[in-house]
């Protein structure tokens, strides 16, 4: 797959079926995300993903190049390619199964040392499952697990991690 990097883009192509009543579409998404920390670091992927609906089941492959870097560094931020692939089972409508595994290189620059490796507010190589809802129109729960994938992870005797998110949309 080529990744081809838009920054600050967003193309979309569908192709439906002929029949629409299987309420089923292949789509392809390009869009960069970027989250900051402040005074902490950064990370931006530019994304490119396939995806496949249905009436409940949705799959997702992503082919990512990601940026990532600390604040305050001298070190020019690790540029790395990422694979990630989802799975979505709608439940019912306000509630879903997610499944996802994503696979991080180490960095194509600065001699394969990365920077942001161990940190996990930064893109790391795991696997995950969890449940979402939601509560309230535009409020969202989710609760799930996530194991890392990184043979040199800090607490080698727990690799999995629980957590639970509120999101509250705007």
């Amino acid at each position: 797959m080529i990744i081809i990097c838009l920054a600050n883009t967003d193309l979309q192509a569908q192709i439906h079926p002929e029949n629409e009543s299987t309420k089923s579409k292949l789509t392809f998404d390009q869009n960069t995300d970027l989250t900051i920390y402040e005074n902490l670091g950064f990370f931006r992927k530019f994304k490119n993903t396939l995806t496949f609906y249905n009436n409940k089941l949705e799959m997702s492959f992503s082919g990512n190049l990601v940026e990532q870097g600390l604040a305050n560094s001298f070190i020019s931020p690790d540029l790395q390619l990422q694979a990630e692939l989802e799975l979505t089972y709608k439940l019912r409508d306000n509630l879903s199964i997610n499944s996802y595994g994503k696979y991080i290189t180490n960095p194509l620059n600065n001699g394969g040392n990365g920077q942001t490796r161990y940190n996990s507010l930064f893109e790391q190589s795991e696997i995950g499952l969890e449940v979402k809802t939601e509560l309230q129109k535009n409020i969202q729960l989710e609760v799930g697990d996530k194991i890392l994938l990184d043979n040199n992870n800090l607490n080698l005797k727990s690799p999995m991690r629980v957590y639970t998110r509120l999101l509250k949309k705007f």
